[in-house]
């Protein structure tokens, strides 16, 4: 039996135009207005996409500060030191990906679908990391529609069907991860 495919991808292991998720403006602007991140350090975002992450960077930090180039430079060789990284991964490497982020910065944010909190792999490898743990979970109250056609200039989008959270690690963090929620009620169309 086939399922139906409500996105845009494709089922080739290779990126390609049809594999490109752009995150709404206003789904970075709430991380940023949430979480606090100080806009005097370095930032990375290595799946910028058509920079819909990176143009949300601009408002806050100096261009000479950030970093972004997409997916198609390999991101896991990457070995330069970041304070921060931003980013939507792509989900079928999105484990890979923490496990980088936690070798090339001191804090990270990563949109996922909520259910990446479950899962003995990650459990073990991950959510168990006592040096570099995961801080926050910030879920959308509504489900946002992750498009690969360009993003509204306003942030503004559809609904989709699936739940997604900002994901937080931060090296050194002692206590016990907490879950906020990020009233996206007026960015939905």
């Amino acid at each position: 039996m086939t399922g139906k495919n409500y996105s845009c991808n494709n089922k080739t292991e290779n990126r390609s135009k049809n594999d490109l998720y752009q995150t709404p403006y206003s789904m970075t602007r709430l991380l940023l207005h949430n979480e606090y991140f100080d806009y005097n350090k370095s930032i990375l975002e290595p799946c910028c996409g058509h920079n819909a992450i990176v143009d949300i960077l601009k408002e806050k930090w100096n261009e000479n500060l950030i970093t972004y180039y997409d997916i198609e430079k390999d991101f896991f060789t990457e070995t330069k030191q970041y304070e921060y990284i931003i980013l939507n991964p792509p989900y079928k490497l999105a484990y890979e990906f923490i496990l980088k982020c936690k070798s090339v910065c001191k804090k990270f944010a990563m949109l996922l679908p909520l259910n990446y909190l479950h899962g003995k792999k990650r459990y073990d490898n991950i959510y168990c990391d006592k040096n570099y743990p995961l801080k926050k979970v910030y879920v959308f109250t509504r489900y946002p529609l992750l498009s690969c056609e360009d993003v509204r200039q306003d942030g503004k989008y559809k609904t989709g069907m699936m739940v997604y959270a900002w994901f937080i690690f931060e090296k050194g963090f002692e206590n016990e991860a907490t879950i906020k929620w990020l009233d996206n009620n007026n960015d939905v169309i």
